[in-house]
């Protein structure tokens, strides 16, 4: 994977570094948007691939070229 450089201009010139995406709560995003799926009836087999798509259409691509990113989820504390 290559990383695209972004040019950061300091006093002594011009850096190009690495940018990395960091999506948070991205656990929470999903319930969200499954819930609004799921109350405009859509099928509950391609509710996984619907919320994929809207990440990628709203969040991916806003982001210029294919950067690497994470995505972060809260930890599951479910307790037996």
């Amino acid at each position: 994977m290559k990383l695209q450089l972004y040019e950061l201009e300091l006093t002594s010139g011009i850096v190009q570094v690495p940018i990395i995406a960091v999506f948070t709560k991205h656990d929470q995003f999903r319930r969200d948007i499954k819930m609004k799926l799921e109350d405009k009836r859509r099928d509950p087999a391609l509710l996984d691939t619907e919320v994929e798509a809207i990440f990628n259409r709203h969040y991916l691509g806003r982001l210029t070229g294919p950067p690497p990113f994470i995505r972060l989820e809260g930890e599951d504390l479910h307790c037996h």
